[in-house]
């Protein structure tokens, strides 16, 4: 292969879950240019890659041909979140080969993979028709500029944090039902408190006043930071703490440990293999799937996770 292309706009920690991926064709074929087609967010987390060669930014209503151009004649196109326009657009560009988990307009349909792989692995198994194979699925993270590093330093200087005594909480997700109780985290944020610990709560602007709101006792970093200086600040932190978020594989690019509270979700498939406590009770009706569409009304797998049980996770990591 001379040119291969990607499709991929889905969720953040998707996009990150897919880095393995890049990396192996890089290191199975050289020689060969990755451009990788991706939404805004995922542009601005994966600016700086070296495993891609090309990064293209697309959303609903972005022209089209300058993407047709960018792809055009590649020996490959692997689609990972299928959707119509993203097959089109490869048809379109008369690449020959259109693979990746879908239907229509794909040369090569794949199969899910059972839900329980660890996602990474689901991302090579699409390529691995094409003889592209790893055992490495390290993430990796997102490159930060001098500018983000000067503007985390300011964040830390602003706010007297220390890298010591810093601990990152993400309280929110993307859905609620996967998210713990606000007040189970307001008792850890005053347990951290007493010992001499400050808590920041990262997360996007539209999360800023809830933020402030529910967690006056922290820092509030919330749309403080975009991706790349979120994964900056994490990394200079003491511990991580959040449930299944795009922000724990962020996490798990740095050295940071991380304590992933998890309900709904298996960690099995998505939790970090690297520096991760995983805290999980599994229940007869786990996993649960129905995210948006049907809630689940007790919630009982993420409330089954204790104040204590996540404090005893804590002091083992802080000492």
């Amino acid at each position: 292969m001379k040119k291969i292309c990607f499709m991929h706009q889905a969720s953040i920690g998707d996009m990150l879950m897919v880095t393995p991926t890049y990396r192996a064709v890089k290191e199975c074929c050289p020689d060969c240019k990755t451009v990788v087609v991706t939404s805004h967010a995922g542009y601005e987390m994966m600016l700086g890659n070296p495993h891609i060669d090309k990064l293209i930014s697309y959303r609903k209503g972005d022209p089209v041909l300058p993407i047709i151009t960018s792809i055009w004649r590649s020996d490959v196109a692997v689609i990972f979140d299928y959707h119509y326009r993203n097959a089109l657009y490869a048809m379109l560009a008369l690449i020959p080969k259109r693979m990746g988990y879908g239907k229509d307009l794909i040369n090569i349909h794949l199969e899910d993979e059972p839900l329980e792989l660890f996602e990474p692995l689901k991302y090579l198994a699409a390529v691995a028709p094409l003889g592209i194979r790893t055992d490495d699925l390290t993430l990796t993270r997102p490159v930060a500029t001098d500018d983000d590093r000067a503007h985390v330093d300011e964040i830390m200087r602003s706010n007297g944090l220390s890298g010591d005594k810093l601990i990152i909480i993400v309280p929110f997700s993307l859905s609620a039902i996967k998210d713990w109780s606000t007040e189970r985290y307001r008792e850890l944020i005053g347990r951290l408190r007493s010992k001499g610990y400050a808590t920041a709560i990262v997360g996007g602007k539209d999360q800023f006043e809830r933020a402030a709101r529910e967690f006056p006792d922290a820092i509030n970093l919330c749309g403080a930071t975009n991706l790349r200086e979120s994964a900056e600040i994490i990394s200079r932190a003491r511990l991580y703490i959040s449930g299944c978020t795009a922000m724990l594989h962020v996490c798990s690019t740095t050295d940071t440990p991380s304590i992933a509270l998890y309900g709904p979700t298996i960690p099995e498939q998505w939790a970090p293999k690297k520096n991760c406590t995983v805290l999980y009770h599994k229940l007869p009706c786990s996993p649960c799937y129905n995210l948006t569409d049907a809630p689940c009304r007790d919630n009982r797998c993420i409330k089954s996770i204790s104040v204590d049980e996540v404090w005893a996770a804590v002091e083992n990591i802080l000492g």
